[in-house]
């Protein structure tokens, strides 16, 4: 590699030392890097978007330009870093990235505890529960994040779409009040219980990411939206949850499965592709913070599910004479 070329990371990557090697991972697989400095490496790593040199790097870290141009072809050769990243993208080539990262991140983020616990029928009925009160909360906020976004879009076309999307969500929590009801919650206590601290994180984090870039939150809302675009894989997902815990027929998934189907005949799962499509350049530092926030934004989500099947499992059966919520349990004094 030249001295003057620009070297750049391909987001996202997580940087470790493991037994004095370094260890680079994503979501779908983890490199370990043996015969180079791990600290001086995983330095250089961290600074290459920065828009340094290789020459630059490798004044940076103390060490030579051969062994640089090394480091830095190896993580070529494995695609973790182009060798001269452009200074423009269309909005198509970031769309297609998304694209991908949304398929390995799902396959991350319903992986987890919770979802796999609900699928194969090993939740407890509280976490069922709570899985529900939170999706509703959830949902609702649909009214503190899409027309946020809408108002915060300084481009008009884009502006258009998120209202579009707004008129069409405004109410679909009332899928999740239906499905609660019929399990026997009420959701106005749920109203005055409140939601998880988590929960309050993801829809912040969707305001937030509306408030850097309209972009920002197109990327955010295309990971919520991909999570329900497999129709036939949600479908599954629901008779599974009605097989496990709905012996008693009350039908409490049956609105959750028609909200499903309304979100797919109104195409949400091609909102971010909407928005980003038309789109004829993106200079890469806005690119780059698009990803970089899409990407916090499923970790978000991630602490998110894991707090939900923690929380609802070491609490008591949802109460609804509750005033408010304790988000911990209490530990008895010891005396």
């Amino acid at each position: 590699m030249q001295p003057q070329a620009r070297p750049a990371l391909r987001f996202p990557l997580h940087i470790e030392e493991e037994k004095q090697r370094l260890v680079l991972s994503n979501d779908t697989e983890r490199i370990f890097v043996d015969g180079v400095p791990p600290y001086a490496t995983a330095t250089l790593i961290d600074r290459l978007n920065a828009g340094s040199t290789a020459g630059e790097l490798a004044n940076a870290v103390y060490l030579d330009e051969r062994h640089v141009s090394a480091i830095l072809g190896a993580l070529q050769r494995e695609g973790l870093a182009v060798e001269i990243e452009p200074e423009t993208y269309t909005g198509e080539q970031i769309a297609a990235l998304l694209l991908r990262f949304y398929r390995d991140w799902n396959e991350a983020l319903f992986s987890g505890p919770l979802w796999s616990s609900l699928a194969e029928g090993r939740a407890v009925p509280r976490v069922v529960d709570g899985w529900l009160i939170e999706g509703y909360h959830f949902i609702r906020g649909a009214n503190a994040r899409l027309a946020y976004a809408a108002a915060h879009a300084g481009d008009e076309r884009i502006r258009r779409i998120f209202a579009h999307h707004y008129v069409e969500e405004y109410d679909h929590h009332t899928f999740f009040a239906e499905s609660l009801r019929r399990r026997g919650i009420d959701p106005h206590a749920v109203d005055r219980i409140g939601p998880l601290p988590t929960t309050l994180a993801v829809i912040n984090m969707c305001r937030r990411a509306a408030r850097l870039d309209c972009l920002c939150y197109a990327a955010c809302s295309g990971l919520l939206e991909s999570t329900g675009s497999d129709a036939t894989r949600a479908s599954s997902f629901y008779q599974a949850i009605a097989k496990h815990y709905d012996r008693e027929g009350s039908g409490f998934v049956e609105p959750l499965q028609r909200h499903s189907d309304l979100d797919e005949g109104f195409g949400h799962g091609n909102v971010m592709t909407d928005v980003f499509g038309p789109i004829k350049l993106i200079a890469a530092d806005r690119a780059n913070q698009v990803v970089e926030t899409v990407s916090l934004f499923k970790e978000t989500l991630q602490l998110w599910f894991s707090d939900i099947e923690r929380y609802y499992f070491v609490s008591p059966p949802f109460d609804n004479r509750l005033a408010r919520r304790h988000y911990r349990p209490r530990v008895a004094a010891q005396s």
